[in-house]
């Protein structure tokens, strides 16, 4: 059999898109390689729709078969299964060659903003913010109140005159780079 790049590719953003850091706290031992197996097979060309509702559909279907592929105890944490897809996915549409493989380049303003305590901290702190829930927790997050971050998430980079799965570039760590 040879050498397929686009399959070499896949397994190499899965591996390299959720390390320790990204699944800390998320689940138990194993979470990580089951994650990873999971992404690096997933058909990618699936996503490559039309319309933002079409892409939220097959999001929501990943999302779920991402947490029966995860161990049991972990099988309820759907804020984690979907923030490894959207970090997953939006590495995928950053490289080249999956992304014009798959069809991908259409996604951008379905992408979601990969949430976590940093992506949170930081819609809070714009202006307006405020009023969205209190952040608990990724594995404590559920499809509302994804969708309610995801949503302000669109007007701030709107704002911004981007795509909010870039906010993550300036979000991410952003107390780090400060002073």
């Amino acid at each position: 059999m040879g050498f397929d790049l686009h399959r070499e590719l896949q397994k190499r953003i899965a591996v390299g898109s959720i390390g320790p850091s990204t699944a800390r706290n998320m689940g138990p031992k194993g979470t990580i390689p089951a994650v990873r197996q999971y992404l690096a097979t997933m058909r990618l060309d699936k996503f490559s729709v039309s319309t933002e509702n079409d892409f939220r559909k097959e999001l929501n279907r990943a999302t779920t078969l991402l947490c029966k592929h995860l161990p049991e105890e972990a099988r309820e944490h759907w804020g984690a299964a979907r923030k490894f897809l959207n970090i997953f996915l939006r590495d995928v549409f950053y490289n080249r060659f999956l992304c014009e493989r798959n069809g991908l380049s259409v996604i951008e303003p379905c992408l979601e903003l990969p949430l976590d305590s940093h992506a949170a901290k930081g819609l809070r702190a714009e202006v307006g913010g405020s009023s969205l829930p209190r952040w608990k927790t990724v594995i404590g997050l559920t499809p509302k109140g994804n969708a309610e971050y995801q949503e302000f998430a669109t007007e701030i980079a709107n704002r911004k005159g981007t795509h909010r799965v870039h906010l993550d570039l300036l979000y991410w760590r952003a107390e780090s780079r400060e002073g």
